[in-house]
């Protein structure tokens, strides 16, 4: 490899690094290739430990020349989102935020919740940490901007109920123009853009007018809407004077953890504020990791603002200036302010930001205990940072499944779960946990790194029985991870070999881990056997009229989207889908009523 830099060119570009298995676990980029790679295959002793790691584990690299640094800079984002290297930091630990998306590329856009940015025609606000709250907002947003929510409404015929209760002005009756409805759309952006005082002033002078002319539900309805407005814009606990619309980002960390607090203005008010926490890879410096996260956040969120406020600055600063600016077609400027109003808005991001760090590591310490305490009472060695639970679910040997989840540190890691479709047909309960263990171990041995790490610790729901007939698989397969059982009927803790549990006080915090990961292995399985066996009625249910082939059917899905929009179809409606002839519509619409 040291020979191969002699022939790497000083231009700018990208490098990845890859293991003796061809798998990239680590992208980055450089103003000169050259210079950026030889100081990795500098003397080890040189190198930074966790660098000296990585760079033992490389057996190849490989270069993108581009044109600029900038350029650079975007094809680094899009290897690392492609590729997700090992070395790298990943934007995505917990989950992936939820968006508020308005199909504006549409004749009648839609509103909806949606988990990331793929169309670029449409407008995007977000991305959101909380989708509980989110959903309630867009819940009040249509009751006050009555958009559709309905995937598609070009095959309805009359409107849904939504109509009936002012949430929607149902633009599928053909009874509104495109221009009456796009003001409503219009006002729904301004609206997520933070403009609130307009809207409530019209919407005021609005139910006094209708209250004059004694239109008094006319008035209770925008009553109503008024309330709805004040309850979203509630959510803003501050404001100010100047139509401020920049995001304001403070970071703090330790050695291995930082902690990103991104708050969010829009004329004035705070709409806002979304949480990264993110692990070093290897032993960046904290402004290294204030840029990665700059370009990633942004890369991927299509509501840039035109000032953004950080509280360090770093080397890429004018760099990702020239790409955003690239990106808006607009000036986008970082700043680090000294003094004055944004001063003291980017000392309480920070003073939030130290808060949520000192609640999130107190929690983290209190699982350690649990944790520790468990390996205690359990007699193993190691301490369960990683616990897996296996359950089986299936209705009388039909549509058999088999869930995984995966509790991180006592948290559940919803990112981990897996699930099986078990594939052998007799109705045994022992050889579908066999089939799913088997099929967990063989893809993790075959590198799949959706299955690792193993796991510390093994669970599954059950006594003795099933924990020793799990133990002689976990034996088969060659794997040293100890396996435990927990019983529901007295929540008695199981271990192969041993037919005395261990019984935990009811409020042990050690036996609430194991009920935590039992009781959500359960709620999985179901969860999935449930959708296997909806599938399997709705293929049933038009399986059974005459004349509808495989063809048919997958004609009649992708025309209609579901059985239940089939149904309410009439025969002329059934007559535009491709291979439909009169006698089969008949049928349909007969064996539907």
């Amino acid at each position: 490899m040291k020979d191969r830099l002699k022939n790497v060119p000083l231009n700018p570009g990208v490098y990845m690094f890859k293991d003796e298995e061809s798998r990239v676990i680590y992208v980055g980029k450089a103003k000169a290739l050259r210079n950026r790679l030889r100081s990795y295959f500098q003397s080890p002793e040189g190198l930074d430990p966790k660098v000296r790691v990585m760079m033992s584990r490389v057996a190849d690299f490989d270069y993108i020349v581009t044109n600029s640094e900038v350029e650079a800079l975007i094809l680094e984002n899009n290897l690392i989102k492609s590729y997700q290297p090992r070395y790298n930091i990943n934007l995505r630990d917990d989950k992936t935020y939820p968006y508020l998306k308005i199909t504006t590329g549409e004749k009648f856009p839609r509103i909806s919740v949606v988990r990331e940015e793929k169309d670029r025609a449409s407008r995007y606000f977000g991305p959101y940490t909380d989708v509980t709250s989110l959903r309630e907002t867009l819940r009040l947003l249509t009751s006050i901007f009555p958009v559709r929510t309905c995937k598609n409404f070009k095959n309805k015929t009359r409107p849904c109920l939504n109509k009936d209760i002012d949430k929607c002005l149902a633009p599928c009756s053909g009874k509104l123009s495109h221009e009456e409805y796009n003001k409503v759309v219009v006002g729904l952006i301004d609206f997520l853009e933070g403009n609130y005082k307009d809207l409530l002033k019209q919407k005021e002078e609005e139910m006094q007018i209708a209250a004059n002319n004694l239109e008094f539900e006319k008035a209770a309805r925008i009553r109503d809407q008024i309330n709805a407005i004040n309850k979203v814009s509630a959510k803003q606990k501050i404001s100010f004077d100047a139509q401020y619309k920049m995001d304001v980002i403070g970071m703090v960390n330790d050695e291995k953890n930082n902690l990103v607090l991104v708050l969010k203005l829009r004329a004035g008010k705070i709409i806002g504020k979304d949480t990264f926490w993110l692990k070093k890879a290897i032993d960046e410096k904290e402004e290294e990791i204030l840029g990665f996260l700059i370009k990633q956040y942004y890369d991927e969120n299509p509501d840039i603002p035109g000032e953004i406020i950080i509280n360090l600055t770093f080397e890429e600063l004018e760099l990702i200036e020239s790409w955003l600016k690239e990106k808006t077609q607009r000036s986008v400027k970082i700043k680090v302010p000294k003094k004055g109003e944004k001063k003291q808005l980017l000392d309480m991001v920070l003073d939030n930001a130290k808060l949520l760090w000192d609640e999130k590591m107190n929690q983290d310490l209190k699982n350690e205990k649990v944790l520790q305490h468990l390996s205690k009472v359990l007699n193993i060695e190691v301490v369960p940072e990683r616990i897996e639970c296996f359950d089986i679910s299936h209705l009388a040997g039909e549509e058999t499944v088999a869930s995984m989840v995966v509790l991180t540190k006592a948290v559940p890691d919803k990112m981990a779960y897996r699930r099986f479709k078990i594939k052998i047909d007799k109705n045994d309960d022992f050889a579908a946990m066999s089939e799913a263990l088997k099929r967990r171990f063989t893809q993790a041995r075959e590198g799949n790194e959706s299955f690792l790490p193993e796991p510390d610790l093994i669970l599954i729901d059950g006594g003795l029985g099933q924990v020793n007939a799990v133990q002689n698989v976990i034996n088969e397969l060659g794997v040293d991870i100890p396996v435990f059982g927990l019983a529901k009927k007295n929540e008695e803790i199981f271990k192969p070999g041993i037919s005395k549990p261990i019984v935990l006080p009811r409020r042990d915090e050690a036996l609430m881990v194991l009920q935590r990961a039992r009781d959500e292995a359960h709620r999985f399985a179901i969860e999935y056997n449930r959708k296997l066996r909806s599938k399997k009625v709705t293929k049933s249910a038009l399986d059974e009229i005459e004349g509808i082939g495989e063809k048919r059917k997958k004609n009649l899905l992708k025309h209609f989207g579901s059985v239940a929009k089939i149904r309410e179809a009439s025969v002329e409606q059934l007559l535009e889908v491709p291979g439909i002839n009169k006698n089969v519509a008949k049928n349909i619409e007969e064996y539907f009523k």
